[in-house]
């Protein structure tokens, strides 16, 4: 099956790299991990081409939100909520996410609403609470 979708995930914590786990079992989407430490990274969506970025909001800082809204503001920002079991999508939508199921609808309605993507059996994998992956 084609990734018909491409996200990023921003982080190089413990609970991201279970995400990352989980969605990369979806074979319709495509995930890259960008490095917090990385020197001089490109700027983040134009060099990934990803739709949507995803991130932890607890190890968001203010200049990380400035510098995400500047350098992409083509991409639907994602921010998960281990603590209160929430998604929230950066423009002031507003998402309940207990499991990655969950996390894996929003990110096929925001990726599909950004490609001109196929319409292709998009089931997710097995969830799992996002708050204890």
């Amino acid at each position: 099956m084609e990734k018909s979708i491409r996200v990023a995930l921003y982080g190089d914590s413990l609970f991201l790299n279970g995400i990352a786990k989980s969605l990369e079992a979806a074979p319709w989407l495509e995930v890259v991990r960008i490095q917090p430490d990385a020197p001089e990274a490109p700027p983040l969506g134009e060099a990934l081409g990803a739709s949507l970025l995803i991130f932890d909001i607890h190890e968001a800082s203010p200049e990380l939100m400035l510098r995400l809204f500047k350098e992409t503001p083509h991409l639907s920002l994602l921010a998960l909520d281990p603590e209160g079991d929430r998604l929230m999508v950066l423009s002031s939508q507003a998402s309940g996410a207990r499991t990655t199921g969950d996390l894996l609808e929003v990110i096929k309605i925001l990726g599909e609403s950004k490609t001109q993507g196929n319409q292709q059996d998009m089931n997710p994998p097995k969830s799992q609470p996002i708050g204890r992956i």
